[in-house]
């Protein structure tokens, strides 16, 4: 079974994704970045945080690389754009595209990678998400891979809110996933990795 590596693992998404992955028995290595971490996001950590199946690596520069660590094992990387989308910390974006960057120089070895975006239609246009899209198509050409769009329909059920109900209104750019749809949202992407059988050895 290949560990699952998944990006943005305190944030809102992320860490309903990988609650789930682990109540599922899979082997989670979490990643966040120090800038952007808050203190409830810290006392959620702690429920899962003692899991024997997770392990964290929190990344502070655009320096540091996740591979020394996962050199030996067979992984797939989980990068839930969304959060990214919704925080809209720049030096969060800046050191993932960062780590994106790395997999580029990573010619010898075919790594698995998901995407998970927000609905199609609820896309932003900024220069964070055109380097993204660039780098994806890049790194298409050499490693394995895929991209998974959260349902529409995720956006239709959202239930009428205040601003001050919304995520991150201070932000221009707030992709439209409502907090009462985050656990509806990561259980569709759980279920298609285990369609897919994204997270079997030779997948």
């Amino acid at each position: 079974m290949k560990t699952a590596v998944l990006f943005g693992a305190r944030q809102d998404f992320g860490f309903e994704l990988c609650s789930l992955l682990l109540e599922k028995g899979y082997e989670v290595f979490a990643i966040d970045h120090r800038d952007w971490i808050t203190d409830k996001q810290e006392e959620n950590w702690l429920l899962i945080g003692r899991n024997a199946n997770v392990r964290y690596k929190e990344l502070s520069s655009e320096e540091e690389s996740i591979h020394q660590a996962l050199m030996e094992e067979e992984c797939l990387y989980i990068i839930p754009t969304i959060d990214y989308f919704n925080r809209c910390n720049i030096n969060a974006m800046e050191q993932l595209l960062a780590q994106l960057q790395g997999f580029l120089e990573r010619k010898s070895i075919k790594e698995c990678l998901l995407l998970i975006h927000p609905s199609a239609t609820e896309r932003t246009q900024s220069s964070f998400a055109g380097k993204l899209a660039a780098l994806i198509e890049s790194l298409k050409k050499i490693h394995h891979v895929k991209e998974f769009c959260l349902s529409d329909i995720l956006r239709e059920e959202e239930p009428l809110a205040s601003e001050n109900e919304k995520w991150d209104n201070a932000a221009e750019n707030t992709v439209g996933l409502h907090k009462s749809n985050i656990s509806v949202a990561a259980k569709e992407a759980v279920s298609h990795i285990e369609q897919q059988k994204l997270l079997e050895n030779n997948n």
